[in-house]
């Protein structure tokens, strides 16, 4: 079965605030993604979903990427990467506010992009709909402000 991820670039400030109230921000995504776009819901989503993230650092990424991939066979046209692994492949795909991963196979095959991801940003989101699993790629740490 095919995993499908989308990876947001959550503000830092929000991303502290909404540590471990995940499920708020994926409500909110979900609801974005699978709302009619007529819907006013889906609109309102919208401008929130673009005061909450930040654009996709895409030179940067792009530079990691292939720092990172080097040895391992992948694909690459524009914005839109495809690793194959023995045990299965993914797909990783920027757009200006998200990043989708595709992945078939082993689990692990995914973790390949999320690790680079890791590097850049503590505060990327994943998010996948369909199985309804959600979780940041690297843990944003809560302030204490003393």
């Amino acid at each position: 079965m095919e995993r499908h991820y989308y990876t947001y670039l959550i503000e830092e400030e929000f991303a502290s605030h909404y540590f471990g109230k995940e499920s708020v921000m994926f409500k909110l995504f979900y609801d974005y993604h699978w709302t009619s776009p007529e819907e006013t819901k889906s609109q309102l989503a919208s401008r929130q979903i673009e005061y909450i993230t930040k654009p996709i650092p895409v030179s940067h990424i792009h530079k990691r990427l292939k720092m990172n991939l080097s040895g391992a066979e992948y694909t690459q046209v524009d914005c839109i990467y495809r690793l194959l692994v023995p045990e299965g492949s993914a797909s990783f795909i920027m757009k200006d506010r998200y990043i989708e991963i595709l992945a078939n196979g082993k689990f692990d095959v995914e973790t390949v992009f999320f690790e680079i991801l890791r590097k850049v940003s503590p505060c990327f989101l994943a998010m996948d709909f369909g199985m309804k699993r959600y979780g940041w790629l690297n843990p944003v740490k809560e302030r204490n402000f003393i």
